[in-house]
């Protein structure tokens, strides 16, 4: 360090990388209010569903991919903003601000994702009853079958003659 410009660049970088976490969550926020809709959606399929959780799977491996890198610099660079606290106010402001929206817009994905896993666990529910009621009349249509067919013996039946 100590090259004005190349400091002042990873300042810029370190606030670039907030700034592009913060585009991504929304665009992680908006895309729960989508899988909401096909949570609640009956004529919804599981591609639909799947089509959601791999758009934000893809924002989520960017996110950590920042993280990652922001980490890295940050390491690099906190001793200079502590030094020169005055230098770059601003841009220490501008980050904190970030921080904030950061962890705010965390909190509403982790209540998103609260509220969408009870709407999938409900739609399982309903899946795995609508199951149980199918196997429960192919079952009593096989047994009529099998009787018409006389492979059960019949308590009605008489057998004496």
């Amino acid at each position: 360090m100590g090259d004005t410009t190349e400091d002042d660049a990873y300042v810029r970088i370190l606030r670039e990388s907030l700034e592009k976490k913060v585009e991504l969550l929304k665009l992680i926020s908006k895309e729960n209010e989508v899988q909401k809709r096909v949570l609640i959606d009956e004529t919804s399929t599981p591609d639909d569903l799947q089509a959601t959780m791999d758009h934000k799977d893809g924002w989520v491996d960017q996110i950590s991919t920042l993280d990652d890198g922001f980490s890295v610099i940050f390491n690099k660079v906190k001793p200079l903003l502590t030094d020169h606290k005055d230098k770059y106010r601003d841009e220490i402001s501008r980050m904190k601000d970030l921080v904030r929206e950061i962890t705010d817009l965390t909190a509403t994905i982790r209540k998103q994702e609260q509220e969408n896993y009870k709407l999938l666990d409900q739609k399982f529910t309903g899946i795995r009853q609508q199951v149980k009621k199918i196997r429960k009349s192919q079952s009593a249509v096989s047994k009529y079958y099998k009787t018409m067919n006389g492979e059960y013996d019949s308590q009605f039946l008489d057998k004496s003659k």
